[in-house]
């Protein structure tokens, strides 16, 4: 079943527009396709006319041309006619938002069942029922929210697959646009009639371009499916990373109300998909620190060049001992390692730092440069641990509070990663004032988080995904 259609559609149809309500989903689909995205929208409603402007036809087989994509936004059994449309006039793929399907049992299972026969008989990618769609800035936004509502996140290099569309919105979309983390392609796939998990993953890792990393909210696999899902990670060159959600017992009773899933035991999914070399983040937190440092590593323009974290092996560099120090408390429990420092090392260390700070600072692992630090402290330090090739990654706690730190500090950092290409994940606080210094890492590709723990995260990501991707190509030293 091609996808290329759904996803990059040249010319697309709305069916279900409202000319009295301004907020119907169809309505919105419509206008927002016509004045924010590049996708060619005609709309269909039962007497013509038009809309603000866009003339509306009466009927699809009315249109100057067959459209790529139909998004249908009607009741339950009008869909189902709609789909036939697909079917008589060859239109390749539909996304259908309204519910009434196999979430609600009974009938609704059954419309599940027609639609899932016309589906697979005629090749039609069906999204939906019961989903919001597709998201791919800049061709297309099925999305029947208001643009004004809702959050929208950079472009980027992860393909996000949520069996939720209130999920995908709300913990996705927001939490992405805050952390500056891109998307390529985002999906909603509500009850997965047709398109599923598994068409998504192949379609993600071998045809679409623009993605390279993969990342699925999912409440259960499809039936049948998940030893193919498996099997397509496995063999991935893209990263795959899972969330799942049904992991309890009241969390599986809700799933099957939502999206007429069934969750599965989650110990036995857990060890498949470890198994299967598939990155399963233990929170929502970990899954958004995995993502941003994948993202960011995916540009061309990668300033840590070949290097990777093997082992673990770091160095804590901070202004502030205790931010230190907490670091260090957590490099254990993400199989990190503190790199102890020569003590020629330290001497030298102790030589590069400004006469004011030379006799306070700490030059163990953590380092502490302290509040009497200077730009230059900060940037000579950096230089040197990165030509010490036992260090693999600098976690810098770069707190801009000490008065003699200058705004220009996010650039200094940079020009030194890109001239050595040492690993350097940075934490900075989120804080409006400094978006000058976040801002000109992140615009070097270096990168940066909200907390002390997401960037020891962050750190450990990029660990895993070292020894997946040997894993992946049958390296023995992994397995």
């Amino acid at each position: 079943m091609d996808l290329q259609k759904l996803f990059k559609p040249k010319s697309m149809a709305v069916v279900g527009i409202s000319k009295k309500n301004p907020l119907s989903p169809g309505r919105i689909v419509l206008l927002k396709n016509e004045f924010e995205m590049n996708v060619k929208v005609y709309g269909i409603y039962p007497t013509g006319g038009d809309l603000e402007g866009i003339k509306l036809y009466e009927k699809l087989d009315k249109l100057p041309e067959i459209p790529d994509l139909l998004v249908i936004a009607v009741g339950p059994d009008d869909t189902l006619g709609y789909v036939q449309d697909c079917v008589d006039l060859k239109i390749p793929s539909c996304v259908i938002v309204g519910g009434g399907f196999a979430e609600i049992g009974g009938k609704g299972k059954k419309r599940q069942e027609e639609l899932e026969k016309l589906g697979f008989d005629n090749d039609i990618a069906v999204l939906g029922p019961n989903c919001l769609g597709v998201y791919a800035s800049p061709t297309v936004d099925t999305i029947f929210l208001p643009t004004e509502r809702i959050t929208r996140p950079p472009k980027g290099s992860v393909a996000l697959i949520s069996q939720s569309g209130g999920v995908l919105v709300d913990q996705f979309f927001v939490k992405f646009k805050e952390r500056n983390i891109g998307v390529s392609t985002a999906v909603s796939i509500g009850n997965r009639a047709v398109v599923d998990e598994v068409m998504l993953l192949e379609y993600f890792s071998k045809i679409d371009q623009e993605t390279s990393n993969i990342a699925f909210y999912l409440e259960g696999f499809k039936e049948g499916r998940a030893r193919q899902f498996l099997q397509l990670a496995k063999e991935s060159e893209d990263t795959v990373v899972t969330f799942f959600g049904g992991k309890t017992r009241e969390g599986k009773v809700a799933t099957q109300s939502h999206t007429a899933s069934l969750a599965g035991d989650y110990k036995i999914l857990s060890g498949a998909l470890r198994q299967y070399q598939i990155i399963q983040p233990n929170s929502e937190r970990e899954l958004l620190t995995s993502l941003k440092v994948f993202d960011v590593l995916s540009h061309r323009k990668n300033p840590f060049g070949k290097n990777v974290i093997t082992y673990g092996d770091v160095v804590i560099v901070s202004v502030s001992g205790g931010h230190g120090v907490i670091a260090s408390d957590m490099l254990k429990k993400y199989g990190l390692n503190a790199v102890r420092l020569e003590r020629q090392e330290k001497k030298d260390l102790k030589e590069l730092m400004n006469p004011s700070a030379r006799e306070i600072a700490s030059f163990n692992n953590p380092i502490d440069l302290t509040g009497s630090v200077i730009d230059t402290d900060i940037e000579d330090v950096v230089r040197y641990l990165s030509d010490i090739e036992r260090i693999e990654c600098i976690i810098l706690l770069l707190l801009p509070y000490p008065p003699n730190i200058s705004f220009q500090i996010g650039r200094r950092i940079a020009n030194i990663v890109s001239t050595k290409n040492k690993p350097v994940v940075c934490f900075v606080p989120y804080v409006a004032k400094y978006t000058l210094i976040i801002e000109s890492l992140e615009l070097a590709y270096i990168p940066v988080f909200h907390s002390i723990k997401e960037a020891v995260q962050a750190v450990s990501a990029l660990k895993h995904r070292t020894r997946i991707d040997n894993v992946k190509k049958g390296n023995l030293f992994w397995v």
